[in-house]
């Protein structure tokens, strides 16, 4: 049977239980969860006195593998465990160097916690370090998350602290802040210690305290558009402060989500989040895309993003700029 891969939820449970393994290697696509367990670590594991002699924090540029492993073999000091951490590992000079584990691991030290952390990519399963790693202590990969659970992360993240957050305020702080995990907890953060007696977070209280504008937002475009509302679609485009390519994106997400409503032969509210892994607030735009856009429509739509999503980036495109690129595009769309 497959080992169940292990999660950043149960790391930190294991953590919080005081249950080590001999080692660590935390790795993926996705720093937020490598950073907060490897805080834990240096700010947990050991105490302040035992860190002084049992601590060792090196970083991949400036490392030698060769090194880290004759400090994983050392004893602790006055302490039950000897902590070493190697961060950026992914910096390496060499990082083929990281094989020279597979001996250490064969016999690791048992009072030794050795943690790596390797960000923005993964290291080769295959290799027979990592496989010795997997069998005696934990190999965690932090993958992006999806569009559709980053919602469920700012709720969580938002709940955790007490406070709740409005559908349309969390899709806000999507559409600005996108899948950036350590920015989004930084703007629950500085809302948690603003809003000290109303706590629940709207796009009004983002606008006023984050200074993000609502009227003028892709997310308020998708609305105007949908409505085929041309004033306030062209008022938009003219105002926003949005970079086109994010439009773009944004208009493109939801377009391509609205082609597949319309093939839905289920079109209960249910069954429509479960298909397009949306949040239930937002299926009544795609009601109201589909009585506005025909399937042919919403085909051609999606054409035209594409063809200005390359324009945007200088394809057939001499010399228009970004707003007459935008001016162009929302004609085509509403016409």
């Amino acid at each position: 049977m497959a080992k169940q891969e292990v999660t950043y939820q149960d790391i930190l449970q294991q953590l919080k239980l005081r249950q080590f393994s001999p080692i660590y290697v935390l790795m993926g696509e996705e720093p937020y969860y490598l950073d907060k367990l490897t805080d834990y670590f240096e700010s947990n594991v050991l105490s302040e006195d035992e860190r002084l002699m049992n601590q060792i924090v090196y970083y991949g540029k400036d490392a030698q593998v060769e090194t880290i492993i004759n400090e994983a073999m050392q004893f602790p000091l006055m302490s039950p465990y000897r902590l070493v951490i190697l961060k950026e590992a992914q910096t390496l000079e060499n990082k083929n160097k990281l094989d020279l584990l597979e001996h250490y691991l064969k016999q690791p030290a048992s009072s030794t916690i050795l943690v790596i952390t390797y960000k923005y990519g993964t290291i080769d399963r295959r290799k027979k370090w990592i496989q010795q790693a997997e069998k005696l202590g934990v190999v965690l990969e932090s993958r992006k998350l999806r569009d559709y659970q980053v919602s469920t992360f700012i709720e969580s993240l938002a709940k955790s602290v007490r406070l709740s957050i409005d559908e349309e305020a969390t899709a806000m702080l999507i559409e600005f802040i996108g899948t950036d995990l350590t920015q989004l907890e930084s703007v629950i953060n500085k809302l948690n210690i603003l809003l000290t007696t109303n706590r629940r977070i709207t796009t009004e209280i983002i606008e006023k305290t984050i200074g993000i504008s609502k009227d003028y937002t892709a997310f308020e475009l998708v609305n105007a558009l949908i409505a085929k509302d041309v004033v306030r679609s062209n008022r938009i485009i003219m105002h926003t402060t949005s970079a086109i390519q994010q439009i773009i994106s944004v208009l493109f997400n939801y377009f391509s989500g609205l082609m597949i409503y319309h093939y839905l032969t289920n079109k209960s509210k249910d069954n429509v989040v479960a298909q397009l892994r949306i949040n239930p607030y937002f299926v009544k735009d795609y009601e109201l895309g589909a009585r506005n856009f025909s399937k042919m429509q919403t085909f051609k739509t999606i054409g035209y993003l594409r063809e200005y999503d390359a324009k945007s980036k200088g394809v057939n495109n001499p010399s228009a700029n970004d707003l007459d690129l935008l001016k162009e595009l929302i004609y085509k769309i509403l016409h």
